[in-house]
């Protein structure tokens, strides 16, 4: 842009996240029976269901005649009729009782050998018994009992002992021992067991959310968690935890997030970037990439294409956010620099906000309220009308004169060009010749607080630091001045996010990130800053450009983010790099006018400084 632009100065006042328990032993005596003859305990000569007491030995011996005959004696003489036996008989109940009186019932014939001999067989408690002894024919016919009716149910008597004579006892019921119990509830614990390690190993993988991005479709998300660790600057860990919180559950991946301190940033996260100890993900200055070019990573089309990436973002990312032609960074935030004027100051001097740099230097003229009326100087001004024109107090001379060179066409690379020259002058003319800002007053954001100075340039997060010395200053923002109606150019100085080269976990970090730049999520950033401060971070997305057009303080950013344009000239950057070198460069020749140097002079000794700087992070 022709040097012709810049205005002329002007005098002042013109305008320009087990026991085996011993079980009861119970010794069973059974009553003698015989297979096929009727008894009580055998009735209608069934084949008993019992075992048969069987004699020590086998009856060989014949039975007498007479005892015999004394036998069927007996049997008729209890007038019992012999078609009766096997069948049972029930008897009136007095009949009963006549009968067990005048009837004695013969008991089964057992030889006089075997009654000495004979020994009850005992049954082991808890089983049947059984018997490999059978007996002959002859047998059969000797031992068969007479048979006698069944006294009625009434009749019987509760006498234990002799309850245990006439019917054999039922087994015994086994009790649950500890040990049985044990053999019962052990297998189903390991059961139980191994049924939940199978449904958590093999099933319960199914329930798990899926990856985004590049995972194949239909794959599983790996069950262990992944960490990254994020270094961060200026925001806290309470405005982010929520959000890493819900990353974490929505994708697997947590997030340990480290807040830095600016102080030797650069250098230590160069240090730290080198060696295998760097974390994942960090914050970076947007003008670093050439001094961070080796050590970071590209941004992968699975997780942003680059027309999805320009579609979200300002172009000013796009543009700045390159390497070898890949993109290496995602903002989550957006600044860069707008004026700053006191609305009472001008609402007195019945003066509007300036718009170009000419109204600029005419409002800032008539603002400047000099100490002696009579003389201007620049050791005696009460009141300053713009904080311009010197590298001393002036916070943000670096991006005020990198506006003003890219507005007029410049290059800071070539810092001999004729409009290089032209708009190192008009900056320095602010004081040179129009007196409208003093060394002697505060640094400019203090002295803008107190009143002394109607107008600043600043970012916005000087407006929190305004709003904190003097709550009750009545200020509002507004966009920087143009040198032509032409074309809009505006500065921007804002931080993005990056990815290690060197992680082993990039595929993760850049799902981060893309999720901390989705709308819902800068959301939150914002309200969470809110809580604590005025406001919070500048959205970077043009769709979300509306929600802050009303604010007084954001809005003048937000409407020229579009337009922004950037240099390795950026203040507070606190590099020791490429910011710092040229910013120190450039104040150099600065102060050198203010001294008496003519521009171009001044320029010419720094040239060698710039150049060298130029080379070493190949701006070029």
């Amino acid at each position: 842009m022709p040097n012709q632009k810049l205005p002329q100065p002007n005098i002042p006042g013109q305008n320009a996240t087990q026991t085996n328990d011993d079980q009861d032993k119970t010794t069973h005596i059974f009553p003698k029976t015989t297979p096929g003859v009727s008894s009580r305990e055998n009735p209608a000569g069934r084949p008993p269901e019992k075992p048969t007491l069987v004699p020590d030995k086998p009856l060989t011996d014949p039975v007498p005649q007479d005892q015999l005959s004394q036998a069927t004696d007996s049997v008729s003489a209890g007038g019992i009729d012999p078609s009766l036996i096997g069948k049972k008989v029930s008897m009136p109940k007095d009949l009963a009782n006549s009968a067990e009186q005048k009837v004695q019932l013969p008991q089964p014939f057992v030889p006089n050998e075997m009654k000495a001999s004979a020994k009850p067989i005992i049954a082991p408690a808890g089983r049947p018994l059984t018997t490999g002894a059978t007996l002959s024919k002859e047998e059969v016919s000797l031992t068969r009992p007479s048979s006698a009716p069944e006294p009625a149910e009434d009749d019987k008597k509760p006498d234990e002992a002799d309850a245990k004579a006439k019917k054999p006892p039922a087994p015994p019921k086994k009790k649950l021992t500890p040990k049985t119990i044990a053999l019962i509830v052990l297998p189903l614990l390991i059961l139980g067991v191994l049924g939940f390690f199978v449904y958590k190993n093999f099933f319960a993988k199914n329930n798990v959310p899926q990856n985004q991005g590049a995972a194949p479709s239909g794959a599983a998300q790996p069950v262990e968690i992944i960490d990254i660790t994020y270094w961060g600057l200026w925001e806290d860990g309470e405005i982010l935890n929520d959000v890493f919180d819900d990353f974490e559950a929505q994708e697997g991946i947590r997030v340990d997030y480290r807040k830095q301190s600016h102080r030797d940033y650069r250098e230590r996260l160069e240090q730290a970037l080198s060696s295998s100890n760097g974390p994942d993900v960090f914050r970076y200055h947007m003008t670093w990439v050439p001094m961070l070019t080796d050590r970071l990573a590209a941004l992968p089309t699975n997780i942003m294409t680059s027309a999805e990436y320009q579609q979200t973002f300002y172009p000013i990312s796009f543009e700045t956010l390159q390497s070898s032609g890949r993109i290496v960074g995602i903002p989550l935030m957006y600044d860069g620099l707008a004026l700053f004027y006191n609305k009472e100051i001008l609402r007195n001097a019945n003066l509007s906000v300036p718009t170009t740099w000419s109204e600029l230097r005419g409002t800032a003229n008539q603002l400047t309220v000099p100490g002696n009326v009579s003389t201007r100087r620049d050791d005696n001004i009460t009141q300053a009308g713009l904080a311009i024109g010197n590298a001393s107090n002036v916070e943000h001379f670096a991006d005020i004169l990198a506006l003003l060179i890219l507005q007029n066409g410049g290059d800071l690379t070539e810092p001999t060009s004729q409009n290089v020259v032209d708009a190192l002058t008009f900056y320095t003319n602010f004081i040179k010749q129009d007196k409208v800002w003093s060394n002697n007053l505060p640094n400019s954001t203090v002295a803008f607080a107190r009143g002394e100075v109607a107008m600043i340039f600043a970012p916005s997060w000087r407006a929190l630091e305004i709003k904190q010395i003097n709550p009750n200053l009545d200020f509002a923002v507004a966009r920087v001045p143009q040198l032509s109606s032409e074309e809009n150019i505006a500065w921007a100085t804002f931080w993005a996010e990056g990815v290690s080269k060197n992680s082993t976990k990039q595929e993760a970090a850049w799902k981060l990130l893309k999720y901390l730049s989705s709308p819902e999520v800068l959301r939150k950033f914002y309200n969470s800053a809110s809580l604590i401060r005025p406001f919070g971070e500048i959205y970077p997305r043009p769709d979300m450009a509306s929600e802050l057009s009303d604010d007084e303080y954001l809005a003048a950013f937000i409407d020229d983010a579009p337009d922004a344009k950037s240099l390795p000239m950026a203040s507070f950057t606190h590099d020791n790099g490429v910011n710092d070198q040229l910013i120190q460069y450039y104040a150099d020749a600065i102060n050198a006018v203010l001294a008496g140097d003519q521009p171009l002079e001044a320029l010419e000794d720094v040239e060698a400084g710039i150049n060298q700087v130029v080379v070493k992070y190949s701006l070029n």
